[in-house]
């Protein structure tokens, strides 16, 4: 807890500041472990503790987390009343503004709006791609054009065109190195979930190959989550079509972690 009078005012700010940023991190970890009740409670917090230190870089990297946990979450609309404040009042990068507009595009397919979705992403690209400068802050050096090869995948599949979707999933995956296993992991798990829906059931059985290592070696629960509710929830006729080696792929990779992860209401 900061105590009033405990300290001066400039390290008062400094101490909220640093703790922000551990709320921050800790909201992140929580979200990626698929603990989104403890995540929102920590990035709501640090929310706070930012605005309190006046440290813009770090409450826009907040809010941009917890869009992104409402993007995942499927509410869209709350994606959207966190972005859009942040859009309006300007003043952005170019490359912070690439990524909240990503966020916007990826809120608008999942409401089903095809031609807004569309037009935010290629804003969001084009902002990508007119590069960095020295006002970008540190925490966004991780946005590249294979995550947003990612999200267009994730976007085309929110609009339900899961076979377009799983081109640029793949052209991600072949971009990530051996060594960046957790996106590989994320990518993987988008894209076999993308070639279950499209009914690809001789490519999705090569991806479950690819993934089943890797299920044991990363701890990322999220993306894990929703294949298994995919796997899941295919209907009868659909789960028939499926290749043993995909559901077996990733029941023992599950049954070797001793438990499966829950997919969040």
């Amino acid at each position: 807890m900061l105590m009033p009078g405990a300290h001066d005012r400039r390290a008062g700010r400094d101490l909220r500041a640093a703790v922000a940023e551990l709320a921050e991190l800790t909201g992140w970890l929580l979200c990626d472990a698929n603990r989104h009740s403890a995540s929102l409670a920590r990035n709501r917090e640090a929310l706070e503790l930012a605005r309190l230190a006046g440290d813009r870089s770090m409450e826009l990297f907040v809010i941009h987390n917890l869009s992104l946990q409402a993007t995942y979450l499927r509410r869209p609309q709350r994606s959207l009343e966190l972005v859009r404040p942040v859009l309006d009042r300007g003043g952005l990068t170019p490359r912070l503004g690439a990524m909240f507009r990503l966020r916007m595009a990826r809120a608008y397919a999942q409401m089903g709006l095809r031609s807004m979705a569309l037009k935010a992403m290629d804003t969001a690209v084009g902002l990508f791609h007119e590069g960095t400068g020295a006002r970008d802050p540190a925490w966004s050096w991780w946005i590249s054009e294979r995550g947003f090869d990612h999200a267009t995948g994730a976007m085309l599949g929110g609009l339900g065109d899961w076979r377009a979707a799983i081109d640029p999933v793949q052209r991600a995956l072949a971009a990530a190195p051996d060594h960046a296993a957790r996106d590989r992991f994320l990518y993987l798990c988008v894209l076999l979930h993308a070639q279950l829906k499209a009914g690809a059931w001789h490519d999705a059985e090569a991806t479950a190959e690819l993934l089943g290592p890797l299920i044991g070696q990363v701890g990322s629960a999220r993306p894990l989550a929703r294949l298994v509710a995919t796997v899941d929830g295919l209907p009868a006729a659909a789960r028939s079509a499926v290749p043993g080696g995909v559901v077996a792929a990733v029941e023992h990779a599950l049954a070797a972690r001793g438990a499966r992860p829950r997919q969040p209401a």
